[in-house]
C-alpha cells in the first residue's frame, strides 16, 4: 500500500512538474513573440513621405567610364572621359551616378510624376531621373559624348517618344515636353523588341521619358461621392485615374481642374475611358482606400466606398490593377 502510494505521489509530482515545464515554457514563447504595431500617419503627407520611390547609386571613375544595372533592370552604359564640370573642364577621378526609375503604377503614385504633356494625358514606356555629381557639384556630359540607357518597356506604342522635364529631381509638379525636331539636342531612342527594352543614346542629364499621347481621348467632368467615412477634403485625400491597358497615371480633384471637398471629387479634365479610380485618405491616423472600375461619362456623380487598410495592402490593390 506505502508504495502504490509513493509511485502515486511521484507520477503526481512528475505530471506537476511536467505542466508547469509546458505552462513557464508557453509564457515564455508568449513573451517572445514580437508586439505588432498597428500604423499610423500623422497626414497624408506622412503617408506619402513613407512611400517614397527611392534612387540608386553608383561610383564609376570618370576617366575610365562603365556600365552598371539596376535592380528594376535597367542599364547605364557611360564612356571614358564622359563628364565635364558646368564651367566645362573634364572630370577626371571617383563621380558618383544616380538613377531613380519611375516605372509601375505604384511609383508614379507615389513619386507625383505623372505622365503628362501639359493637359495631355501620355502612355509613359518608363520615367526616370539620371544625374552625375563630383564632390557634390552637378556634371554635365562632354560635346560629342552619348551616355546609355537601356530601360525595360513599361508600354509598348509605336507612337513613343522621347520627353525631358528638366534638371532637377526635387520637384513639386512635372510637365513633359517633347524633345522638338529642330532642338539642338541629339538624344534618340530605339525599341529592342528581342528584350523589349528602350534602349536612349542621351547627350544631357535630369528626368527623361518615352511617351506616346493617345489623341483619342475625350476629357469630360464628373463627380465622385466618397462614403464610409466623414471629413474628406484635399487636406486628408488624394485621388488617381488609372487607366486601364496603359502605363497613365492621372491625378484627379487637384490643379485647375478640379476639387476635393466634403466629401466629393469633382473633376472637369477627365479621360472617357476605362479606368480605376483610385482614393488615398488619412483620418485620424488611419489608412482608407476606395477604388472603383469605369468608364466616366460626363456629368455623373459615382459613389465610392472609402474602408481602412494597410500600406501593403493598398501596395497590393494598386499592383494588381488592369
Amino acid at each position: 500500500m506505502k508504495k502504490t502510494l509513493f509511485k502515486f505521489g511521484a507520477l503526481t509530482l512528475m505530471l506537476c512538474l511536467s505542466f508547469s515545464s509546458c505552462k513557464k515554457k508557453k509564457i515564455e514563447s508568449q513573451i517572445d513573440l514580437p508586439v505588432v504595431q498597428p500604423e499610423v500617419f500623422n497626414s497624408i503627407a506622412d503617408f506619402f513621405s513613407s512611400k517614397e520611390v527611392s534612387s540608386e547609386v553608383f561610383t564609376l571613375v570618370a576617366e575610365n567610364g562603365g556600365q552598371f544595372t539596376t535592380n528594376k533592370g535597367s542599364t547605364v552604359t557611360i564612356p571614358a572621359n564622359s563628364f565635364i564640370t558646368m564651367g566645362g573642364q573634364l572630370v577626371t577621378g571617383a563621380i558618383i551616378v544616380k538613377l531613380k526609375e519611375i516605372f509601375s503604377t505604384n511609383d508614379i503614385i507615389y513619386s507625383g510624376i505623372f505622365p503628362r504633356s501639359n493637359s495631355n494625358i501620355l502612355n509613359s514606356g518608363g520615367e526616370f531621373f539620371i544625374e552625375a555629381r563630383q564632390n557634390g557639384s552637378t556634371l554635365g556630359i562632354s560635346d560629342g559624348v552619348f551616355i546609355g540607357v537601356d530601360i525595360p518597356a513599361q508600354a509598348i506604342d509605336n507612337q513613343m517618344e522621347l520627353f525631358f522635364a528638366g534638371p532637377d529631381e526635387d520637384t513639386d509638379s512635372i510637365n513633359w515636353i517633347l524633345q522638338p525636331d529642330d532642338s539642338l539636342a541629339e538624344s534618340s531612342f530605339t525599341f529592342n523588341s528581342i528584350d523589349e527594352t528602350y534602349e536612349l543614346s542621351l547627350d544631357s542629364l535630369g528626368w527623361g521619358n518615352i511617351d506616346a499621347f493617345d489623341w483619342s481621348i475625350v476629357y469630360i467632368d464628373c463627380n465622385f461621392n466618397l462614403t464610409g467615412v466623414t471629413g474628406l477634403d484635399a487636406s486628408n485625400t488624394t485621388a488617381f485615374a488609372v487607366f486601364q491597358g496603359q502605363n497613365s497615371v492621372w491625378p484627379t480633384g487637384v490643379s485647375s481642374w478640379g476639387s476635393i471637398s466634403n466629401n466629393l471629387i469633382y473633376e472637369t479634365h477627365l479621360g472617357s475611358i476605362p479606368l480605376n479610380l483610385v482614393v488615398i485618405s488619412v483620418v485620424n491616423g488611419q489608412l482608407y482606400y476606395g477604388l472603383l472600375d469605369v468608364t466616366p461619362q460626363a456629368g455623373i456623380t459615382y459613389s465610392i466606398p472609402m474602408t481602412t487598410t494597410t500600406s501593403t495592402n493598398l501596395d497590393q490593390v494598386i499592383e494588381n490593377l488592369p
